[in-house]
């Protein structure tokens, strides 16, 4: 029996995230990542362009195409409260290529909203295209981090193709090395909070 709107929005605001299981269906999983491949094919990717675009955003012109948007699962906006006025910004565009081995400092950070009208997000959702296990470079979180400094270690949140992690604005989280063989892929969306909302 899946959980309640409820019950994610307890388990949301306790631990600073939740995983909607299954929270987008396998046709529209499979339209994104048909797009985004059909980009590498026409498009490219140089070494330089993947070292570049994995700290930002992959083929930005995409970015308001259907195919991203249709992975946005339905239940998001009701999830983190959203009120009008608030908007989704730009979807980021993650694709994560095979790593070598080597050490990597995981950093936590927090994202920061956009200038302009607002206060902050409300919430991030990042839904996994492909999956994404801990040695395929899942995100990692600190649990509980969003209320406050925390002494606990990072744990890897594994997705399902089709999965969705859903964050605390203020969840220290982090990305990490991608020790598979294959291209981890995500889009991540933010809900911003318009200032006549705080």
């Amino acid at each position: 029996m899946s959980p309640s709107l409820d019950e994610l929005r307890r388990a949301l605001a306790e631990d600073g995230f939740v995983v909607l299981h299954g929270a987008v269906d396998e046709e529209r999983v499979t339209a994104c990542l048909r797009r985004l491949n059909l980009a590498i094919r026409e498009h490219g990717l140089t070494a330089e362009e993947v070292l570049a675009c994995q700290q930002t955003t992959f083929f930005p012109h995409l970015r308001w195409e259907p195919e991203i948007w249709g992975v946005l699962p339905d239940v998001a906006a009701e999830l983190l409260g959203w009120q009008q006025g608030d908007d989704w910004a730009t979807p980021q565009l993650l694709l994560r290529f095979p790593d070598r081995d080597e050490e990597w400092p995981l950093e936590p950070h927090v994202d920061e909203p956009p200038d302009g009208d607002w206060v902050g997000y409300r919430g991030i959702v990042g839904v996994a295209v492909t999956a994404a296990n801990a040695e395929d470079g899942a995100a990692r979180v600190w649990r509980g981090s969003h209320r406050g400094p925390v002494d606990v270690e990072p744990e890897p949140v594994p997705l399902a193709a089709g999965d969705a992690l859903v964050m605390h604005p203020r969840l220290a989280h982090a990305g990490a090395l991608n020790h598979g063989p294959n291209v981890r892929v995500a889009v991540y969306f933010r809900l911003l909070q318009h200032q006549q909302h705080q």
